[in-house]
């Protein structure tokens, strides 16, 4: 069943260490007279982001939102910076990760490179948010942990599990970072520019470009959902290939 851990709870629930790059202030908490949390102010960030694009958030557009003062908010998450980390990790904290099920390891994480799509599609300008972030949240390290998972019970060195796992990540990043700037999820939403494009191809001179010209008309037959999975046969395919190899190779080295 695919489940994902709830976040520690309760008295006894072991606390994560911060990460030494985190730039969320970390201060002793203390009873405060307005509403307003970290949690309040984080999703009405994603709310702001979602509709106005990144551009449009601000510490002063969020202060704006909840009908308080700016430095409301700094006591709270420190920094836009600091912001935008909890936000990045909130995001992550959406996407449940399968239990692992070896023999299916490598549908597994096809699946999670889908709901990694999925997610991205989901909220505006989360790509250009994760730039430059490491993604070293309660709710990342977590879903690292189980990806992990998947990938070492399916037999993947850990290695090639730990460069597997950041890998699929900047795969599914960059074939949706066109699709999350356009706003354009489905399939076939840019299809008129694919016809433009596929005819201005088929007008080039065939003389200098016959091999352009021989397959303009695939330049306008693009389904992204079907060039998703075919990217992710090649990624996983190839990650399966890898493992494999270097099995086999690791097998020969002790005998």
């Amino acid at each position: 069943m695919t489940k994902q851990p709830p976040a520690p709870a309760g008295p006894n629930a072991e606390a994560l260490p911060p990460a030494p790059w985190q730039r969320a202030p970390q201060r002793a908490a203390r009873r405060r007279r307005d509403p307003i949390t970290q949690v309040v102010i984080v999703e009405t960030a994603l709310r702001i982001l979602d509709s106005e694009g990144l551009e449009g958030l601000s510490m002063r557009r969020i202060a704006e939102e909840l009908d308080t003062g700016a430095a409301s908010l700094y006591w709270h998450v420190g920094s836009k910076d600091g912001l935008l980390d909890l936000l990045f990790d909130h995001v992550i904290g959406e996407q449940q990760v399968p239990d692992p099920d070896p023999p299916r390891w490598q549908e597994q994480l096809k699946e999670v490179a889908r709901l990694q799509r999925a997610t991205i599609l989901r909220h505006r300008d989360i790509v250009a948010v994760s730039l430059g972030r490491i993604p070293m949240g309660p709710n990342a390290l977590r879903y690292i942990e189980r990806v992990l998972a998947i990938l070492r019970a399916g037999g993947v060195p850990d290695d090639l599990a730990v460069s597997g796992q950041q890998l699929l990540i900047a795969v599914v990043n960059g074939f949706t970072l066109d699709e999350a700037a356009d706003g354009q999820p489905s399939s076939n939403a840019g299809a008129p520019a694919q016809d433009a494009a596929r005819d201005y191809i088929a007008s080039l001179p065939l003389a200098q470009f016959p091999n352009l010209t021989a397959v303009a008309g695939e330049f306008a037959d693009v389904d992204q959902d079907e060039r998703f999975e075919l990217l992710l046969d090649l990624f996983v395919g190839g990650l399966a290939r890898r493992a494999a190899t270097d099995e086999k190779q690791a097998r020969g080295r002790s005998k």
